[in-house]
């Protein structure tokens, strides 16, 4: 039963029971009852005898036909919940038949009219949208712990943010002051590389400050997000409209699993940048060689080595979606366009210039040519596979090495064979030491560097060097039947 929270009333009372619909000019006949004008004008002329006028809720007879005038107050209560907010009127009706919304399929998770019951939800699971409302509100509220953890976890994070970036601003003040003092000892040509080395620490110190708020803006905006969710869900678990609640409830739920990995992702242990080294060599530059001299002064600059997998995530993470139009016919490309199955027989896909005929393989719809990227992929389900990047313009048909992930040199990829790893490019194999059987590989492609390096947890296991500048693809190719590999759910920035 509908509620108006803005009338006070329920939106069946407001119905005719003649048509089953909100009033249209309602009347009301001397016995009280209320009725369409159009409706109790039909019911009377459609009597055998035209002189009788009933009413068709209590079967009271009068003799003569009563002066139908206008309900003004229930019109004005009509309206009103037709405006109630947030709530259309249509919505709340079959748009395949245009009755009232009564039912809920389980099955296909839709709301539906009683005359649904014999068309597409045949046989289906249906029960009343009151029973489902329960429910599913007690699934919302399910949600309330993880929701306060994901919260709790990320004040967690960006108090543990705000503390290194304290940290590294004192790190670097020391550094500078002695090299300040030092200084005096220098003559001239010793003071201009003490001049470049102050700029290489302080270009060190601003690049990581400007990295780690980076990282403070992104838990913000996840913090931001919480708090809109945490705002939506309550607001959900308060909403007494069981039909607004149904209609909003698919749109809370993906919002409550869009956060539901925040408190999942695991900061790394606080790193303060070192400037020992500098110092050091500054104490030394005075006894050096002058071409020694020259060699030290070029400018120290951040490494992405000196970022652990947490920050890539935050900074730079992305979640490919595969394209099942370049897929295999062996290849079953999930619902979510992120998990690759290869299946013993064909999959029924359509013809299309992109797809690969002989190499098992697919190809994300996701192109980069500039900035960072960085993905992970879950490889637990598979033991023989290929995962990388190729040029788009790299060949589909056949299954010579110029179709093939790693053989020729428009791809690069990371390979498990045999449980042994290696690296393929241009056909040419660089074998790897990857101890232990890991269930996940990280992968950063740096375009405007023209790297791209292939990570096991924060491990550098090898760093690709091309022209990532052209259009590149995350690529997948798989060998055994029933094995999966999957693309990382990350949230987009």
């Amino acid at each position: 039963m509908a509620f108006s929270l803005m009338t006070g009333v329920c939106a069946d009372e407001l119905q005719c029971i003649v048509c089953l619909e909100l009033y249209e000019e309602p009347i009301t006949l001397p016995c009280g009852h209320s009725f369409c004008k159009v409706c109790i004008e039909q019911h009377w002329e459609s009597r055998e005898e035209a002189t009788v006028c009933d009413c068709p809720n209590c079967r009271k007879v009068f003799p003569i036909k009563p002066e139908c005038q206008k309900n003004v107050a229930l019109a004005k209560l009509v309206e009103k919940t037709k405006l109630v907010p947030g709530v259309n009127v249509e919505e709340r009706r079959c748009t395949e038949h245009g009755k009232p919304i009564q039912l809920y399929c389980k099955d296909d998770e839709s709301l539906m009219c009683v005359m649904c019951l014999v068309g597409q939800h045949k046989n289906h699971e249906v029960v009343p949208v009151e029973i489902v409302h329960d429910e599913l509100k007690g699934v919302l509220a399910a949600k309330c712990p993880e929701l306060s953890n994901a919260k709790q976890h990320l004040e967690s994070q960006l108090h543990q943010l705000k503390w290194e970036v304290e940290q590294t601003q004192d790190s670097g003040k020391g550094t500078v002051d002695r090299m300040e003092e030092k200084r005096l000892a220098l003559y001239q040509y010793v003071d201009k590389s003490v001049d470049l080395m102050k700029s290489g620490v302080i270009k060190r110190q601003n690049e990581k400050i400007c990295l780690l708020q980076k990282q403070m803006d992104k838990v913000k905006e996840q913090l931001n997000s919480l708090h809109e969710t945490n705002s939506t869900l309550k607001a959900a678990l308060q909403d007494l409209e069981t039909i607004s609640f149904l209609q909003g409830y698919k749109d809370v739920i993906k919002r409550l699993e869009s956060v539901s990995h925040f408190q999942s992702l695991k900061m790394a242990q606080p790193t303060v940048l070192d400037f020992s080294k500098e110092e050091k060599n500054l104490g030394s530059f005075i006894k050096l060689h002058e071409n020694f001299l020259k060699n030290i002064m070029k400018p120290v600059e951040l490494q992405m080595s000196e970022l652990d997998q947490s920050s890539l995530r935050r900074l730079y993470g992305r979640t490919p979606s595969l394209d099942p139009n370049s897929a295999h016919r062996r290849i079953k490309i999930s619902r979510d366009l992120r998990t690759a199955t290869r299946t013993r027989t064909d999959n029924q896909y359509p013809e299309h210039p992109d797809r690969f005929d002989r190499c098992v393989q697919v190809l994300s719809s996701d192109c980069f040519c500039s900035g960072r990227h960085y993905w992970e992929v879950e490889v637990r389900s598979s033991s023989w596979w290929r995962i990388g990047i190729c040029l788009n313009s790299m060949g589909r048909k056949g299954e010579g090495k110029e179709c093939r992930l790693g053989g020729n040199p428009e791809s690069w990829c990371l390979q498990k064979c045999e449980n042994k790893y290696s690296t393929w490019h241009n056909n040419q194999r660089t074998l790897l030491s990857v101890p232990g059987n890991p269930e996940r590989f990280g992968f950063l492609l740096d375009c405007a560097e023209g790297e791209f390096t292939c990570f096991r947890d924060s491990r550098v296991l090898h760093v690709f060097r091309g022209n990532f500048l052209v259009p590149v693809k995350p690529a997948i190719e798989v060998y055994g039947d029933g094995d999966s590999v999957r693309f990382c759910s990350f949230i987009p920035f």
